[in-house]
């Protein structure tokens, strides 16, 4: 939707042609008046409407002096003219103000609207135009700051040419501390008037870089750029380049800010920093080996929790491992690379340890988690995604462990139970598991994980040792007892009685009875 101003010195034709047209049906949400040309060219300063539609012929300053005076201002609003003077002079004057359109008096309502029309369509072509060229200049900018050589410096001769850049233009570099989304940067950069392109580039894209106008004051619009993204919700640290810089300079300054990638990761959210502060207030620690062992020997006691079998301990444990991991960061602060990989690493595994025991609908997925880790902003989001996803992780490990204990005893209990009541039936393990209401499959696995036989095996030791019982009465013949402990077929019964004590019942009731 546009904006439009109408100019005329006579109040009813100024009235009418805004009251009789549906000028938001055209396009246009905001319809402002002015009464002559001298109102017309401080309200048009003031309102920078897209079009305007005036009389020629006013008072003080004509149409012709309004459009004029307007362009030499620097205004870009498309000029439409009105007049009652059908004369070649009038028309040729409008043309070198470059009016859009000229509409003669009296004018009807369809020619107000096509012209109104053809002004918007304009407009619309402009802007797609416009922001062709922008898009295409934030790709040369991509190009220059990630090419050296004659690759960078074409992009450079593109960039000027096309964006019609003058070359002893300046810019500022501001970055941030993670690359930003599209609609985060879009939001900063719709928000700031400072701000002229912001792109990624460098450092596997995960810097952004918000090229500012060189003549305002880079900490301040810095301290601006954080807010924004404070009020967005990301809690990052900013770093700015002191110095002023030309499109030519762009790749050595980027490659120069990539290197300070790694002292920014430490660097608290929400600060703004210069360029020259930020190496002085972060010492990166040498000697990598000596803290890779430091590190390798916390992550290794982790990963290794996270397979022992006190489930009910590993919370507490794991927590005592992972604030001494980010204790020992805070000492030794180490390039920013290691550390998320080693957490990628860690928690990578701790999902797995999760995902083989069960799903859960509000557990992230592992690209996801993967993902989450990359785009922390620094070592403080790092850590606290690595505790709560962590902590989470392992309590949820160890509540599952106890649920799956409680169940297994559940079904213990539940089988033996029922064993007990029907030993001398024909047993079906469909009917016991529906009567507890699980799977034949889960209630077997559960059951062998939890007593170290399987259930028909528990069922014969069962069996058998109510046999034993019953053959110490000398009234029960073996067929008898063969029928109550639940085998119609007393050979087999017996069968199976000698493959378990080494004797037949005969010969176990001889030997125990005499």
């Amino acid at each position: 939707m546009y904006s439009l101003l109408l100019v005329d010195d006579e109040r009813l034709e100024l009235e009418t042609l805004r009251d009789y047209i549906a000028w938001d049906e055209l396009g246009f949400d905001r319809v402002y008046t002015a009464r002559g040309g001298r109102d017309g060219y401080d309200k048009a300063l003031r309102l920078k409407p897209d079009v305007m539609i005036t009389d020629i012929h006013m008072p003080v300053m004509n149409g012709i002096e309004l459009a004029k005076q307007l362009y030499a201002d620097g205004c870009t609003t498309k000029v439409i003219f009105l007049t009652g003077y059908d004369e070649f002079e009038y028309a040729k004057a409008a043309l070198q103000v470059e009016a859009v359109d000229y509409i003669l008096k009296p004018f009807s309502f369809e020619k107000i609207r096509k012209a109104a029309e053809r002004v918007r369509e304009l407009l619309h072509k402009e802007e797609l135009l416009k922001m062709s060229v922008r898009v295409y200049g934030k790709k040369l900018l991509c190009r220059v700051i990630d090419n050296d050589g004659e690759t960078g410096r074409e992009a450079c001769r593109q960039f000027l040419d096309v964006c019609e850049w003058d070359k002893e233009e300046w810019f500022g570099l501001i970055t941030t501390t993670a690359g930003l989304d599209d609609t985060v940067i879009e939001q900063v950069e719709n928000s700031l008037s400072e701000v002229v392109y912001s792109i990624r580039g460098g450092g596997g894209k995960r810097c952004t870089y918000f090229l500012v106008r060189y003549f305002v004051d880079y900490r301040e619009s810095a301290e601006r750029i954080c807010a924004r993204l404070e009020q967005l919700g990301l809690h990052a640290a900013v770093v700015f380049y002191p110095e002023k810089l030309s499109v030519e300079q762009l790749y050595g300054t980027v490659r120069y800010l990539e290197g300070l990638q790694e002292f920014l990761f430490y660097v608290p959210g929400g600060t703004v920093i210069s360029s020259e502060e930020l190496k002085q207030e972060i010492p990166l620690t040498e000697g990598e080996e000596e803290n890779r062992e430091i590190y390798g020997r916390i992550l290794r006691e982790m990963k290794e929790l996270l397979h022992t079998q006190c489930p009910e301990k590993k919370a507490d444990k794991l927590e005592t491992y992972l604030l001494e991991y980010w204790d020992q960061l805070n000492k030794n602060p180490r390039k920013c690379f290691y550390v998320l990989e080693e957490m990628s690493f860690f928690l990578s595994e701790l999902y797995d340890a999760c995902a083989a025991r069960k799903k859960d609908a509000d557990f992230p997925g592992k690209a996801e988690l993967r993902n989450d880790i990359y785009r922390a902003v620094n070592a403080e989001a790092l850590r606290k995604l690595c505790l709560e996803f962590g902590l989470t992780g392992i309590r949820r490990l160890s509540d599952r462990k106890q649920e799956e204990n409680r169940r297994g005893e559940y079904v213990v209990s539940s089988v033996k139970q029922f064993v007990e009541a029907h030993y001398g039936d024909s047993i079906c393990l469909e009917e016991l598991a529906a009567d507890i209401g699980l799977s034949p499959n889960y209630v077997r696995s559960l059951f062998k994980e939890s007593e170290g036989i399987t259930i028909n095996d528990w069922i014969v030791e069962f069996r058998m040792g109510k046999a034993c019982e019953l053959l110490r009465d000398r009234r029960l013949k073996v067929k008898e007892i063969s029928r109550m402990v639940g085998y119609e077929n007393s050979s087999y019964f017996c069968s199976v009685f000698a493959r378990r004590f080494g004797a037949s019942p005969n010969e176990y009731r001889g030997e125990i009875l005499g």
